[in-house]
């Protein structure tokens, strides 16, 4: 392939209603990535393209844009790799997602800085600095825990393939959630309980639909989603009875006391008797597609075999003084029972 199409959005509040999309073909360069395909554009075709830049090394996170969809880091991409990837000759470049647009692929971090304020994503030390003028030291396993997360340069490309975003402008997103994890995680810091308070806000921590599209997209691997996850573990262990946490309760009574879960008693028990009016039309609507049994409403019955699912779960409890639990694969962190480090299990050996 000789040239290409780099088809660029493009609004000037100052004189365009609507944005549009206006396209270049430039020559196809081996090692050129979007960043230099923009400038290129500008230089030779358009001087009037506005976008962000900085390093160019994939380094201060100031290029993220949407390129063919989803967002990524224009310096970081080359582009006869994506045209081999999405077999095309158009590679359409757009500002983030999820975020109002100021000027062509320029958009309003501000928006994103007045969320990222609510967390206050700086040091708050829990003690006086060391006697002896050094940096305050962190055992490494409790450093491991925010390692990744402390990679995070605030590009915003998790926030602008969120799916919850997208449908609640209100949640913090996963950059904002990942960041407050940092600083929660970090047995240095003394303002846990304020970060925690606050991202349990408005159900923020619930808002995440698991759909991952923060930890594929983020080019740092920062891994927000599995962040998001980590803090909920922690606002558990903390003691704060989250949504989730409830439901995670319940779910484990109903599955030994029943086998399975009583889905008709499940929103008066986690939400209260006006949560459960809430969700009345949506349940009656179940009730007649046949997808609940009225007789859940007076305890339903149990599986078959249900005993040996009790055992199972006995044996489980008995065992989960042994059990090691990583949050994720990849991740080299490895929480103890959730609630145990390796350097209390060190300190009682």
């Amino acid at each position: 392939m000789e040239f290409f199409n780099l088809k660029v959005f493009r609004y000037d509040p100052t004189k365009d209603s609507q944005p549009y999309y206006q396209t270049y073909k430039l020559p196809v360069e081996k090692g050129m990535t979007v960043l230099a395909a923009l400038f290129k554009a500008k230089e030779e075709q358009d001087p009037t393209i506005s976008f962000r830049y900085n390093c160019r090394a994939a380094i201060c996170g100031s290029c993220a844009m949407r390129i063919n969809g989803h967002a990524t880091l224009a310096c970081k991409v080359q582009v006869t790799h994506l045209l081999e990837k999405y077999q095309t000759d158009t590679l359409v470049v757009e500002p983030v997602g999820n975020i109002k647009p100021l000027k062509d692929l320029i958009y309003d971090m501000d928006w994103v800085i007045d969320k990222l304020k609510r967390i206050k994503p700086w040091f708050i030390p829990k003690e006086a600095p060391p006697a002896d003028g050094k940096e305050y030291r962190q055992d490494p396993f409790d450093h491991q825990k925010i390692d990744y997360a402390s990679d995070c340069i605030l590009c915003n490309s998790c926030m602008s393939d969120c799916n919850a975003l997208k449908a609640n402008k209100d949640f913090l997103g996963p950059m904002v959630i990942s960041k407050a994890y940092r600083f929660i995680a970090d047995s240095r810091d003394g303002a846990k309980k304020e970060r925690l308070e606050e991202v349990l806000k408005d159900f923020n921590l619930e808002w995440c639909v698991r759909c991952m599209e923060c930890t594929t997209r983020c080019p740092k691997e920062v891994q927000p989603y599995e962040n998001i996850i980590r803090t909920r573990i922690i606002a558990a262990e903390e003691g704060y009875k989250t949504p989730g946490e409830i439901h995670a309760e319940i779910f484990e009574k109903d599955i030994y006391n029943r086998g399975m879960l009583n889905e008709m008693l499940l929103p008066i028990r986690q939400e209260g008797i006006l949560g459960a009016a809430k969700r009345a039309p949506f349940g009656i609507r179940m009730f007649f597609k046949g997808k609940v049994n009225i007789a859940d409403f007076f305890g339903g019955h149990k599986i078959k075999r249900h005993e040996e699912v009790q055992k199972i779960m006995d044996k489980a409890k008995q065992m989960k003084d042994k059990v090691k639990i990583k949050i994720i694969p990849d991740v080299q962190t490895v929480y103890e029972d959730k609630r145990k480090s390796k350097k209390m299990k060190a300190q009682q050996a």
